[in-house]
């Protein structure tokens, strides 16, 4: 199943097909440096978000860092399958020992919840720079959106450092009282750890934007740095709120960049171009490596802990 949703998103993409071309006409010596940077790049993404769940599971069972990785690996191949990728959280329990998966899966949103609030909050940014630069907006309209920006992302940072309400909601609600056992590890949660776990959403955020400058450049963007983070953080925005299956993610992710970068000055070809390889980069090849994991954890899964 996993070959055949690559073959249909990947090979059988036009805009892959000429990724080759476009990529390599700067030449090898300029090209290969930066394909490097950008492979490791890629590993600290997912080495940052495996750090992230090492520090939410810290609260349940010590887990290795190794061990996290496959887990996150694990996590994106089931995610090509599931709406918004809810599918990793699935992957990820896996590597848990059984007594604690059902709380692995709950404080597992903690992490969701990180990210997330660093999307929005950069999001707003990214929209506020759009509404005052290229559709020339009026100055109390940018206001307007920034001040609704600011309260959206202080409303979540309230929920995000006050668990302790969650916990009282499923205490409270004879619908949820069920479950109310899992959900009192989020309590054990210090807004110490809380702040160490959105210090790391913001590295990550940072080293995807970063490897979408870096592709964009390569393929021959002339765009500058702060222009590139403004759009680039809307076009995460509109990814994030938009539902999609990430096996499909490539259908949603290319018009909403090509539409947003062209507005920048980004020719259509470079954003699909820079687009595609972002998600080979970042989805394809950790989900074909985690594919990889899932077999292994199947021919030995009586070895698990």
């Amino acid at each position: 199943m996993l070959i055949w949703a690559l073959y249909k998103q990947v090979y059988q993409n036009d805009q892959v097909h000429q990724i080759p071309e476009q990529l390599f006409a700067p030449g090898p010596g300029k090209v290969i440096p930066l394909l490097i940077v950008l492979a490791f790049a890629m590993l600290c993404n997912w080495g940052l978000e495996a750090a992230k769940w090492l520090l939410v599971m810290r609260k349940l069972t010590p887990i290795r860092f190794v061990r996290a990785f496959k887990a996150v690996w694990t996590g994106v191949t089931l995610g090509l399958f599931t709406p918004n990728r809810v599918g990793e959280f699935g992957g990820r329990i896996l590597y848990v020992p059984r007594k604690f998966r059902i709380r692995a899966a709950i404080v597992s949103l903690i992490g969701s919840f990180s990210q997330n609030l660093i999307t929005v909050a950069a999001g707003m940014y990214g929209a506020a720079c759009y509404l005052l630069y290229i559709e020339d907006a009026k100055i109390q309209v940018v206001l307007a959106v920034l001040l609704l920006g600011a309260i959206a992302v202080i409303l979540l940072l309230l929920a995000y450092y006050n668990l302790e309400v969650v916990v009282a909601l499923f205490r409270n609600n004879r619908f949820l009282k069920r479950v109310y056992s899992y959900t009192t590890v989020l309590q054990e949660y210090s807004q110490a750890d809380l702040s160490r776990l959105l210090g790391l959403a913001l590295l990550r955020y940072l080293v995807y934007t970063a490897q979408y400058l870096i592709l964009l450049n390569m393929f021959g963007a002339e765009l500058k740095v702060v222009d590139g983070f403004a759009a680039i953080s809307l076009i995460f925005l509109a990814q994030t709120v938009v539902p999609s299956f990430a096996i499909a993610d490539l259908l949603t992710r290319l018009p909403v960049a090509a539409l947003i970068l062209s507005e920048y000055g980004v020719p259509v070809q470079v954003s699909l171009a820079a687009t595609t390889s972002i998600w080979i980069l970042n989805l394809i090849i950790p989900a074909i490596l985690g594919y990889i994991f899932i077999i292994r954890y199947n021919i030995f899964k009586n070895r698990q802990s």
